[in-house]
């Protein structure tokens, strides 16, 4: 169904940075990039076990869902044995159905991560043992080096932990120090692998000032998430979980169980997550939707199954149920078979290019430390890890660099960037026309006048190559991306 999806987007990105670290550049002294180092680590594990490609990455993301699956199936089974599965199956095809580019996203990592210690917590929490609270500290904190929000899930059901009554059987500080000296042991370890290989001022440049940076491009203004807190195609089922509840009350049940209530947290700190992120990217959704689907199959497995309960909080929970089945998981099921990948996209079309270029301009000599990208996600990094080139430069984007020169930030990455390019002159760059937060277009150049001049004074345009069709990454089609190629006069 989707194993022959290429390995574009973020992840190709990230797989390029660690393939760069083995040829000896370092994260944050070498390479300038804005993730944490739990991303690095993931992606080297992943490509250590499963490999290198396409289609690793993809049993990578397959395995992520069956983990997700699994940790709901342990959260659920005092329930129903069945709410975990259809939980975790329909959040798998969901994911699915955000496109190619959003396989092993990031927050995919983090809801994982966040919904076993859940499942752990309330393992403790149902046999007594604190033990398992400190594995899943463990297993939060290192989600914490992936997305740092991760660590506000965890604090959230810390305190609900320590507010329930099965914390009485623990001392309050040892529930805490169990709860968060494990909790630092990632952040602990990453942070002194940081210091040995000696890029601690520079990871503390990205994360103290590019990152900042970082977050106030493509921001979404906060009405958007006001009129659009969910995803629509939860939305429908969202009311019929709403609805149940509201009999619940009705008829004066429990409103929630003590594991609906911690799922219920959980959900919300996802919308505080999606939120504070700004974006508004679909995998940014991931862990809010992980725990609101959880949450609606808990209560509607709840209503079917408990006894003396109105036909109608009945009747309720079976709408969800099926409306889940019957609608939401054939719609994503199919949304995600419509999705192709061109076999003349962006990175295969340069790919081609840049080949003929070593064989027709180069004598057959390689590429490798001879291409730069002036590009953000368009493809051009993707096309170098695809060819395992190294590039000329450790500066992966342009898009810090096209900002306005009043901000300080920018101006000390175009001088860093530009003085990188004057050390070690490429003898490509590939330019895209992508903008980062301005319309798409080749003019983005423009608003940096010393690269301008640098490629005027020492470069030639030999091609420039517009992919003829659309990009079906994901369900809507979009325009592709354009790319220029210029050579080194000789």
């Amino acid at each position: 169904m989707s194993l022959h999806w290429p390995l574009v987007g973020d992840a190709s990105l990230m797989h390029y940075v660690v393939f760069l670290a083995g040829r000896g550049l370092t994260p944050y002294k070498d390479i300038v990039d804005v993730n944490l180092p739990g991303t690095y680590a993931v992606n080297w594990l992943v490509m250590h076990i499963f490999g290198t490609g396409a289609l690793a990455w993809r049993l990578y993301d397959i395995a992520l869902g069956l983990a997700a699956a699994g940790a709901m199936t342990w959260i659920a089974w005092p329930v129903d044995r069945l709410a975990g599965p259809l939980a975790g199956a329909l959040f798998f095809l969901i994911h699915g159905r955000d496109g190619i580019a959003e396989l092993g996203q990031r927050d995919l990592l983090m809801a994982v991560l966040l919904l076993w210690a859940v499942a752990l917590v309330l393992a403790a929490m149902q046999r007594g043992r604190i033990a398992f609270v400190a594995v899943a500290a463990v297993l939060a904190g290192f989600a914490a080096t992936v997305k740092p929000t991760a660590a506000v899930f965890w604090l959230v059901t810390l305190i609900f932990v320590a507010l329930s009554p099965t914390a009485r059987m623990w001392r309050r500080v040892w529930l805490w120090g169990m709860g968060l000296a494990p909790f630092l042991i990632a952040p602990v370890v990453e942070l002194l692998v940081i210091d040995r290989e000696g890029a601690w001022s520079r990871f503390w440049f990205v994360v103290a000032r590019l990152d900042p940076l970082h977050n106030t491009l493509l921001r979404v203004p906060g009405r958007y998430f006001l009129a659009h807190p969910l995803p629509s195609t939860l939305l429908p089922l969202t009311v019929i979980g709403v609805v149940a509840v509201a009999l619940r009350r009705h008829e004066g049940s429990r409103l929630f169980s003590a594991i609906e209530a911690l799922v219920g947290i959980n959900f919300l700190c996802g919308l505080f997550s999606f939120f504070i992120q700004r974006k508004a990217l679909p995998y940014h959704r991931y862990p809010a939707d992980a725990f609101l689907i959880l949450l609606l199959c808990l209560i509607f497995f709840h209503a079917v199954n408990e006894r003396q309960v109105s036909k109608a909080l009945v009747f309720t929970g079976a709408a969800g149920l099926l409306f889940a089945s019957l609608v939401i998981a054939p719609q994503s099921l199919a949304r995600t078979l419509r999705l192709r990948a061109s076999a003349d996209d962006f990175s295969t079309l340069l790919q081609g290019d840049l080949t003929h270029l070593e064989g027709a301009s180069f004598g057959g000599a390689s590429l490798d430390g001879q291409v730069q990208c002036i590009d953000f996600t368009a493809g051009c990094a993707t096309t170098l890890y695809r060819m395992r080139l190294r590039e000329s430069t450790g500066f992966l984007y342009d898009c810090y660099a096209f900002q306005p020169a009043a901000n300080a930030v920018v101006r000390e990455y175009r001088e860093e960037f530009h003085a990188a390019l004057l050390a070690r002159p490429p003898e490509v760059i590939v330019l895209s026309d992508q903008d980062c937060g301005h319309p798409d277009s080749f003019g983005d150049i423009d608003r940096w006048p010393a690269l301008e001049q640098f490629i005027q004074d020492d470069y030639v345009l030999v091609k420039q190559v517009t992919p003829p069709g659309p990009v079906r990454w994901a369900d809507n089609s979009a325009v592709p991306y354009s790319y220029r190629i210029y050579v080194r006069r000789r």
